[in-house]
Order: C-alpha cells, then sequence, then structure tokens
C-alpha cells in the first residue's frame, strides 16, 4: 500500500478537532446550554481518540501486508526505527516542556505523574496521581504497548496461521467489553481508568487491524470488498455509530462500555467504505485543503492541546500554567502546531524515509 487514501487525513483532522473541542468543554457548554442532547455528545466528544486508534490499526496492519507481499518478509528492525523517529521526537520535547513548567511551578504537576509519563505508562496511572497536562498522553501509551507486540505476532502468524490470528483478534474483541464490565463491578473503576488500560482499549487499534487483513489479504477480501462497497453498509454503519444514542440511559454498562464497542464497529466500518470509495463526494470533502493539513499535523495538534489548554482545563487560582484563557491556549495550539510540524517534527519524518524495507 504506497499509494495515499484518500479522505484519511481529514478523517485525522476531524478526530483531532473533537478533541480540541473536548478539552475546550464545547460540549459541556452545549449541553448547559440546551444546544446539545446529553445522548449524542459521545458521538463527537469521545470518538476522536477512536477514529485515531482504527486508523492507526488498518494504516499499520496494511503496510504490514504490502511490506510481506512485496519482499516477502517484514523488517522489524526498520519498523520499530520509523515508528520512533515519528512518534518520540514530539512526545519526548512535549515532556521536556512540561518538566520545565513544572520546575518553574511545581502545583501544575507532580514527579510521580511525569514518571508515569516518561515510562509509557499513564494510561495505568491512578487517578489520585493523574494531572490535566499528561492526561492525553494515556493513549499513546496504548499504541506503544499494542504495536511491541502487533508487529511481533503478524510476523509469526499472518502468513502461515492466518485463519486462527483472525479467530483470536475476533474473540479479544468479543471478550474485551466483558472484561471491562467485571473490573468495573469489583470496583477497580473508583480508582483507575480501566478503560484505557492497554488490554481493554487497544480493542480499537484490534478492529482496525482485523479491518485491514479482511480487506487486503485472504481468500474473503473480494466478499468483504464487495459489501463494504454497497450502499447498505454504509447505512448499517452510520446506524451502528449513531444506535447509543437512540438508548441512551438504558444502563451505566451500556453509556460506559458497550456503547463505545458498538461506536467502533461503526466507526471501522464507514472507514471500510471510504477505502472502498476513492472517488466519492465524501472522499473529496475530506481532502479538502484546511481539513487535509490538520490532518497532516494532527499529532502535534493532539500534543500541544495538553500543553497550551489541559486536559481540562485546569487552571487554579495562582497557577501561572496553562494560559489564563481558553482561547488563549487555542491560539497558542493554532501558532506552535505548524510551527513544530515544519520545523521540528518534518525532518525526522523525513530521515524515516532512509529506513524502508528493500
Amino acid at each position: 500500500m504506497t499509494k495515499r487514501i484518500l479522505g484519511f487525513d481529514g478523517i485525522r483532522g476531524l478526530a483531532a478537532v473533537f478533541v480540541v473541542l473536548t478539552h475546550l468543554h464545547f460540549w459541556k457548554l452545549l449541553e448547559n446550554h440546551h444546544l446539545l442532547n446529553p445522548a449524542l455528545t459521545p458521538l463527537f466528544g469521545a470518538t476522536g481518540v477512536q477514529a485515531f486508534f482504527i486508523l492507526s490499526g488498518f494504516l499499520i496492519t496494511a503496510l504490514l501486508i504490502t511490506e510481506l507481499e512485496s519482499t516477502g518478509s517484514i523488517s522489524l528492525k526498520y519498523f520499530f526505527i520509523r515508528r520512533s523517529l515519528r512518534i518520540f521526537p514530539l512526545y519526548l520535547l512535549f515532556l521536556a516542556l512540561v518538566t520545565l513548567i513544572y520546575y518553574i511551578d511545581s502545583r501544575v504537576t507532580t514527579t510521580a505523574s511525569l514518571l508515569f509519563a516518561y515510562s509509557y505508562l499513564y494510561n495505568f496511572i491512578p487517578k489520585s496521581l493523574y494531572t490535566p497536562f499528561l492526561g492525553h498522553t494515556w493513549s499513546l501509551a496504548v499504541e506503544e504497548h499494542f504495536y511491541l507486540f502487533w508487529p511481533f505476532i503478524f510476523v509469526i502468524a499472518f502468513k502461515k496461521h492466518r485463519t486462527p490470528l483472525l479467530i483470536v483478534i475476533v474473540l479479544y474483541l468479543l471478550s474485551t467489553p466483558v472484561l471491562h464490565t467485571y473490573l468495573d463491578n469489583i470496583g477497580l473503576s473508583k480508582s483507575y481508568f480501566v478503560a484505557r488500560w492497554t488490554f481493554i482499549a487497544s480493542y480499537n487499534i484490534a478492529m482496525g487491524c482485523l479491518l485491514a487483513m479482511l480487506m487486503l489479504s485472504g481468500s474473503a477480501q473480494s466478499i468483504i470488498r464487495r459489501y463494504l462497497s454497497g450502499r447498505r453498509s454504509l447505512i448499517v454503519s452510520g446506524f451502528l455509530y449513531v444506535f447509543p444514542a437512540t438508548v441512551y440511559g438504558l444502563s451505566v454498562s451500556f453509556d460506559n462500555i458497550f456503547s463505545s464497542y458498538i461506536r467502533c464497529i461503526g466507526i471501522a466500518g464507514m472507514i471500510g467504505w471510504l477505502y472502498t470509495h476513492q472517488n466519492s463526494l465524501a472522499a473529496k470533502c475530506l481532502e479538502c485543503r484546511p481539513l487535509k493539513y490538520l490532518g497532516t499535523v494532527s499529532y502535534g495538534i493532539y500534543m500541544y492541546q495538553g500543553l497550551f489548554l489541559a486536559t481540562g482545563p485546569a487552571r487554579h487560582a495562582g497557577h501561572f500554567w496553562p494560559p489564563t484563557s481558553q482561547l488563549n491556549g487555542l491560539f497558542w495550539v493554532i501558532i506552535v502546531t505548524p510551527l513544530s510540524y515544519h520545523l521540528f517534527e518534518k525532518p525526522f519524518i523525513r530521515l524515516k524515509h532512509k529506513f524502508k524495507s528493500p
């Protein structure tokens, strides 16, 4: 898969906007003014990171399949070098900035919280140690944990044991909401963000991996593509995306756990539909320049909105950070993100190309 997929940057752009608006409390503001039904809020506020996860699983698995089919093997060394060059520089720069702010004003976070972030374990942090400037790093931790294992599993099982691998992924997807419910019922959610634990939250990435495997390899790929190319698949996917809102309030477990799984299937279906409809109006709209650019710099948006807005936003009396107003913080996100991408991130992105598999 060497050709760029139309619309995917646009999805990233929308996902980044959803995340920023969530951390600006925009959806809550609409709710408070009775302009948005609380049942609809998760369709926007909760799906930004989900979309990032599903796209990530799809694209990385698609690249692994392409490399295996074109070269007959996969260079895990080059895989991890490429990923490190894209993820680590900006992540470490962000943590260095937060650490600097912490030394200026120790009230903005704690040493323990920083250690969780530096060690890529923020998704397992106890709620008592959580601080808003580092809260968004949980998703980076989930991805890094998942991709420490997935390439090895793929290399070992995909070529000769593809069907068992698919079965294992499906069983994992089916078991995750059950495990999540159990962990909630025994009270762990009182002290931890259980929904962010790697073996729970990774179902979104695994869904993207499964979608790529079904669409791009195997004897059933023509059937899957034929289904996804039909209008019915888009209708079904859209229905699954909005369905949780129609039964909002059914139960705490449904609203907090099962609804996100149903939305995940819907998002994956829509991504699959878009992949098979590269000439569609939807793809063209998602390719509009501003949205496409937002998708290109979405990693920076995600990191810097945590720095300038926090995941609250939360500035307590007497704290010198984040910026005084939300609009001020948003202004700095808008200014710093493109500068960071073009002056800091791009050299590392260019360096990635030196580590393409032969």
